[in-house]
């Protein structure tokens, strides 16, 4: 009886002493968002050595005016099906719009890219295919 009752005096000293798990803090899911690509169409011809003029829209689900002040898009190119690779970034005004105009030397996919934030989720544009010749 004296072993039983020090064995679970010691558990219960060991349960005491023990590191407590962590528990998980539940997780914050970032609010969807979209984001639009205008080049004037699916699939855009260019003349090599001009420049395409862009537009692009980030949004949030309902609206969210706040989304859009100091964040970052990034124009991406693909040649020939192979990785996106940024070839230009830029900020958002207030009203969730920018313009740009770019140069692309051969024909590749365009698409628009927003990395996200602890609020706001990532989101990838449309794809437009521009045809240099």
């Amino acid at each position: 009886m004296i072993v039983k009752t020090l064995l679970a005096g010691f558990t219960a000293v060991g349960l005491l002493l023990s590191p407590v798990a962590a528990s998980a803090a539940p997780a914050v899911h970032a609010k969807p968002t979209t984001l639009e690509l205008d080049a004037g169409g699916a699939k855009v011809k260019v003349k090599k050595g001009n420049q395409l003029q862009i537009k692009g829209k980030l949004g949030a689900q309902g609206g969210e005016r706040q989304l859009t002040l100091g964040l970052d898009i990034f124009a991406q190119v693909r040649v020939n099906a192979g990785v996106w690779t940024n070839i230009f970034t830029k900020s958002c005004s207030p009203n969730a719009q920018f313009n740009a105009k770019l140069s692309i030397d051969a024909s590749a996919d365009l698409r628009l890219y927003f990395p996200g934030t602890s609020t706001y989720a990532s989101a990838t544009s449309n794809i437009v295919g521009v045809v240099v010749i």
